[in-house]
């Protein structure tokens, strides 16, 4: 009895063993997953400047890694390149989003970004929504003055903290 008992236990044991293992190796992979579609995403944001503005595109990939060299933030290209009709579009969804002539998106001169870190299990955003202050203190506004870039949190008229821009 004392033997069903033990060898039942150990089955048990070995099930969750295996469940364990199975629901890690499931959060490994997405997260490998995740981690190549930013990748890829942000390649293509750049890629698709460098077909306009070669000089643009470069100083962006080089102010996007030292964001990920020198703070613990990864960097998520939300926007780059735009074609004129859907930055027309932008700003009939909202008015006080720039004008197609004065969008530096539609010449390959910004991109919008949002920051994230893993914590644990889980990953801290920040996005168009946080405020300047906890954007400021990620250190990337002080980076993007290094290359000499114009932030969107710097705006008095509108809150655009994922904007960053060569004038």
């Amino acid at each position: 009895m004392a033997l069903k008992v033990r060898n039942r236990a150990i089955r048990i044991l070995l099930n969750l063993a295996i469940a364990i293992c199975i629901l890690f190796a499931g959060l490994l992979i997405y997260n490998i997953i995740f981690e190549m579609k930013i990748y890829f995403t942000n390649r293509s944001h750049l890629d698709d400047i460098a077909g306009v503005d070669k000089h643009s595109s470069e100083v962006f990939k080089k102010f996007v890694d030292e964001i990920e060299r020198k703070t613990d933030w990864e960097v998520s290209i939300i926007s780059g390149l735009r074609s004129k009709s859907d930055q027309i579009k932008l700003k009939k969804e909202n008015p006080r989003n720039a004008a197609v002539d004065k969008s530096r998106h539609v010449l390959g001169r910004a991109i919008d970004i949002n920051l994230y870190k893993r914590v644990g299990l889980h990953r801290i955003w920040l996005k168009k929504a946080n405020s300047k202050v906890e954007w400021r203190r990620t250190g990337v506004p002080l980076i993007a003055a290094r290359y000499q870039l114009l932030w969107g949190g710097s705006y008095h008229n509108y809150h655009d903290p994922v904007h960053f821009e060569i004038h």
